[in-house]
């Protein structure tokens, strides 16, 4: 992704260029003589971000919990079910990507939007769900407006924030993907025992609300030129969907379709001058340890997150809401967690953080596998 790139244009002397009411946000390019911008109603914005950012969390992790009742209402196995967490993760993982990619040379605004409506809009399609397969084309879909939101939130600071705070704006975000991650479980669990698994849509749909203030206060920018690999993504998701689709379901065509499918991905960015991800990036040893290690904290989270309500309903008998209720106090933790270290890396950078919190992920997931059989010691590994 071309980090920091603003859209091309001219804004007239006389007014602010990055004012959501007045002229589109112009190019500053790689003078270091320009001004560093700057985002407007800043703490505002980061709020509305950091709710959009919970209402995507909670839309991710309230169904971990409904995943038994989805078994049960439509017939299916544990594997075809499977697929609406793991279907959802690799569209996030793509539409992470491409959004990213695209803001490159697209305003932001027009992408948040689209990201916003198709999230809020599936939603409301997936309320009326009546089979598993609309169920499932349902959650891609929220998928590609949830990866848009959670991209571009990174990108918008990025871009605008000043170094100096950019720290505890970052933190803010975190704070609140914890706090989804808390109040999925126990929102999700109350509206499945409840009111059923229907019902999960309608707290997503809640998103919408926030679409006419996303448009009045996001800074306006100018389309740059630009191209998007579209056949580059496409190998890729074809490459990740088969080679997943062999690991939950055996099928060996899909692992030799998934193998050819990442064959030609990687020959595709090598040869194109605009490819979708960039090959440059793969020789830099330092971007690779960073990626690795965020790879293995997201599976070492989330898988703890996907089996952890299973574990405390099937093999302990705990109801979904009380489940969710149990999960909730390691998130909160996490919140107070997330602002202390945006203060840290504010202050010392983020040298520490990357070199120390990987070992208490890892930690705390070996003692999650060893632990499992007693609920009381398996909560203390999570927090």
């Amino acid at each position: 992704m071309n980090s920091l790139h603003t859209s091309k244009g001219t804004a007239d002397k006389g007014s602010s260029p990055f004012n959501p009411g007045s002229d589109p946000v112009p190019n500053t390019g790689s003078n270091p003589a320009a001004p560093e911008p700057s985002l407007p109603r800043e703490g505002l914005l980061t709020l509305l971000f950091s709710v959009a950012v919970v209402l995507v969390i909670m839309n991710t992790a309230m169904f971990n919990l409904a995943l038994p009742d989805v078994t049960e209402a439509f017939g299916i196995t544990a594997a075809s079910a499977s697929w609406i967490v793991t279907g959802y993760s690799i569209m996030f993982s793509i539409a992470s990507i491409t959004y990213s990619r695209l803001s490159d040379f697209l305003p932001i605004r027009r992408l948040l939007i689209i990201g916003l409506l198709t999230l809020g809009l599936s939603a409301v399609a997936g309320f009326f769900s009546t089979n598993f397969i609309f169920l499932l084309i349902v959650r891609i879909l929220q998928a590609s407006g949830a990866g848009a939101v959670m991209s571009l939130s990174l990108v918008l600071f990025t871009r605008y924030v000043p170094q100096a705070r950019r720290g505890k704006a970052m933190a803010t975000i975190m704070s609140a993907v914890s706090l989804g991650l808390g109040l999925g479980p126990v929102a999700g669990g109350s509206i499945v025992e409840y009111l059923g698994w229907h019902w999960l849509f309608a707290v997503t749909a809640a998103i919408l609300l926030l679409v006419p203030l996303f448009m009045i206060l996001l800074p306006k920018e100018v389309p740059a030129r630009g191209s998007f690999d579209i056949l580059g993504g496409v190998f890729l998701g074809i490459g990740t969907t088969g080679l997943l689709l062999f690991l939950t379901s055996g099928l060996w065509v899909a692992l030799i379709a998934g193998l050819v499918s990442i064959a030609l991905f990687i020959g595709r960015i090598r040869s194109t001058p605009d490819p979708f991800v960039m090959p440059a990036l793969f020789a830099n040893r330092s971007y690779l340890v960073l990626a690795l290690v965020g790879i293995a904290s997201y599976l070492c989270s989330f898988a703890t997150l996907f089996l952890l309500p299973q574990i405390l309903t099937h093999r302990f008998g705990f109801t979904a809401s009380h489940a969710g209720l149990v999960i909730f106090p390691g998130s909160l933790l996490a919140i107070f967690v997330s602002r202390a270290v945006g203060r840290v890396i504010d202050r010392y950078g983020n040298a520490g953080i990357l070199r120390y919190a990987p070992l208490l992920v890892l930690l705390a997931t070996v003692l999650f596998a060893f632990l499992a059989g007693s609920p009381g010691l398996l909560l203390c590994s999570f927090t």
